[in-house]
């Protein structure tokens, strides 16, 4: 080996080393940087990813079911289900029936009343005049008592009767006894009482000539019971037909309504 050689070979060395630890440097720094933008172990990465410090509870992740919409079903004292919160019902409407029947004495009101039943228009048709429809009945509570009517019209040769029944069905006999008594003492003159006919009863008549109106009032109990016909003809019934008729609906009428 010449002289020439032995500086190059030292050379090549130091070389070596320099490139070794240039490389420990680059590997050093990309560590740190893969710490720095996220890496690191697992457990750590959570704790950052959580906001937790070791030992602390972690957050629980809740998961939400949607289910279908379930309709309410209302209950009766009984236990069987009534109408649903939806406003459907369960099955058919149950009936809502009464007596036809009241009673002459004090108590309590009997329930809805079927005043049509209890009324018979004959006496009406045998002024001369056919009904034209059938009977319509209606009822309205009033102030302490409960009003039915039940009206039907009429009609014949140059004859229209205008047929109209009313029961006013007050909670005790006091009661209907001063309505009956106020309908009385206001009555127009020539006002008759009539007998024969519940514990009291009274007619008149209002008008003169081709329409005139009869009205009859009767009392029974706790029940005041009117007949008013109302008449339009060149020749209509005299006054008095006019009350018998009327009477004679009004007594059978009562005797109905306590059978």
């Amino acid at each position: 080996m010449d002289a020439s050689t032995g500086p190059r070979r030292r050379l090549g060395k130091v070389a070596w080393w320099t490139i070794a630890g240039i490389g420990a440097v680059v590997v050093t720094l990309v560590v740190l940087a893969v710490a720095t933008l996220g890496g690191g172990p697992p457990a750590a990465r959570n704790r950052a990813a959580n906001g937790s410090a070791p030992g602390s509870a972690t957050t629980s992740t809740t998961t939400f079911t949607t289910t279908a919409p379930t309709t309410a079903t209302a209950t009766t004292p009984s236990g069987t289900p009534g109408p649903s919160a939806a406003g459907g019902s369960s099955g058919a409407p149950a009936a809502t029936t009464g007596p036809t029947a009241i009673s002459s004495g004090a108590g309590t009101p009997p329930g809805p009343l079927d005043l049509c039943a209890a009324v018979d228009f004959g006496p009406v048709a045998g002024l001369g005049a056919a009904a034209t429809q059938p009977a319509a009945g209606d009822h309205a509570d009033k102030s302490g008592y409960t009003s039915y009517t039940c009206d039907r019209p009429f009609a014949g040769d140059d004859l229209q009767i205008a047929a109209d029944v009313t029961a006013l069905v007050g909670a005790d006999a006091a009661g209907a006894a001063g309505r009956f008594a106020d309908a009385r003492a206001h009555a127009p003159p020539g006002a008759a009482d009539i007998a024969g006919i519940g514990s009291g009863a009274f007619g008149y008549q209002i008008g003169d000539g081709g329409v005139r109106t009869y009205q009859l009032w009767a009392l029974d109990g706790r029940t005041q019971v009117g007949v008013r016909l109302k008449v339009t003809s060149a020749t209509p019934p005299g006054t008095e037909r006019l009350r018998d008729a009327a009477a004679e609906v009004a007594r059978s009428a009562i005797a109905r309504l306590h059978t």
